[in-house]
């Protein structure tokens, strides 16, 4: 007849003591995670035009808002565009039109005065660039 277990038994280098025996823990296995069908994501469709600009070697899209100047909409859609004066006169708000100038309205007269050769490279003055009222789509 064997001795009834104790706690003092079942240490192990004790004499008398028996080896305990453990039951293999059972695993549990993940569930298998769904998989995405591999297409391409949809894209919302832009309905309103953007205006790429490059500034001090940094590049901002800024959607076009009728009648807006291309600094403010920048501004209120947090493109965060060099500016100084708001008048034309400084110079430090000038961009580079890469696309979607066609948005904007026919160079002022401030542009003119200040950028002069510049305007047919595509430079403008954000702060006296303002979109056309009726934008093309």
């Amino acid at each position: 007849m064997r001795k009834p277990l104790t706690v003092g038994s079942l240490i192990a280098g004790r004499t008398g003591s028996v080896p305990m025996q453990t039951a293999p823990l059972p695993v549990k296995a993940e569930a298998p995670k769904p998989q995405m069908a591999s297409r391409p994501v949809a894209r919302p469709q832009e309905s309103t035009p953007v205006v790429l600009v490059r500034q001090n070697g940094r590049q901002f899209a800024v959607k076009a808002v009728p009648s807006q100047t291309l600094l403010s909409a920048a501004l209120a859609q947090g493109a965060n565009l060099a500016y100084k004066c708001q008048q034309g006169s400084c110079g430090k708000c000038t961009v580079q039109l890469l696309a979607g100038g066609t948005c904007l309205a026919a160079p002022t007269t401030q542009e003119q005065d200040r950028l002069g050769g510049k305007l047919v490279q595509g430079y403008r003055l954000a702060c006296q660039s303002s979109f056309r009222s009726t934008i093309p789509k």
